[in-house]
């Protein structure tokens, strides 16, 4: 059964890249792959959290490299959109990088969510 878009936030993900995923691996890979994603984003937020506590620019930007990666391929566009800012433009004062870096953890978050939402929804 495909994914129902009434479990699809569009303000977080483009339905035609899941719509692909699932035309080209099968509804219970992509079951799998969510639910590894999602996964992908609760480690990511946690290095996250730690780097901004620490300040750690570089760590951010490592974090921002996976994440912009992976955002893009569950079409994440937003999220995928934001990490590709930070890490390919990052602002020139530590302080304005921990501000973004914090606005990308709020939104990895509810991404993360939404994602929970549809890997619930899928009946295998």
């Amino acid at each position: 059964m495909p994914i129902s878009e009434q479990f699809i936030d569009k303000s977080i993900t483009e339905l035609n890249v899941l719509t692909q995923l699932e035309k080209d691996v099968g509804i219970n890979v992509l079951a799998r792959l969510i639910n590894l994603f999602i996964d992908e984003l609760v480690t990511m937020a946690n290095q996250l959290d730690t780097a901004i506590t620490r300040e750690d620019i570089i760590k951010i930007k490592e974090v921002m490299h996976v994440l912009k990666n992976s955002a893009a391929l569950y079409g994440a566009a937003p999220l995928a959109a934001l990490a590709t800012q930070l890490h390919d433009s990052p602002p020139p004062t530590t302080e304005e990088n921990l501000h973004a870096a914090l606005v990308i953890k709020h939104n990895l978050d509810k991404a993360r969510d939404a994602y929970q939402i549809m890997s619930n929804s899928i009946a295998i």
